[in-house]
């Protein structure tokens, strides 16, 4: 399994779609959008797509950390959050 955090300077613009979102972007929770904060960080955690530009690989997940105040942060998946319109 393979780990990568998404200011990683080994990622170069092959693996850029493994992150959808970029730090201090404000999103939402897609089951609740009054749930809004912004991105901290980002880690991809999975094995690695055989062609990283082609498409997404379905045995890993890039998971985010959310800040919502000065000190409430809080994991997710990628899939569970949108961008904040």
């Amino acid at each position: 399994m393979d780990c990568v955090k998404m200011d990683d300077p080994r990622l170069d613009e092959s693996f850029s779609l493994l992150f959808a979102f970029k730090k201090g972007d404000n999103v939402t929770r897609k089951d609740d959008p009054s749930v809004r904060g912004q991105i901290r960080d980002g880690v991809y955690v999975g094995e690695f797509p055989k062609a990283a530009a082609a498409r997404l690989n379905a045995r890993g997940k890039t998971l985010y950390e959310i800040v919502l105040g000065d000190e409430l942060s809080y994991v997710v998946d990628q899939i569970e959050i949108q961008l904040q319109e």
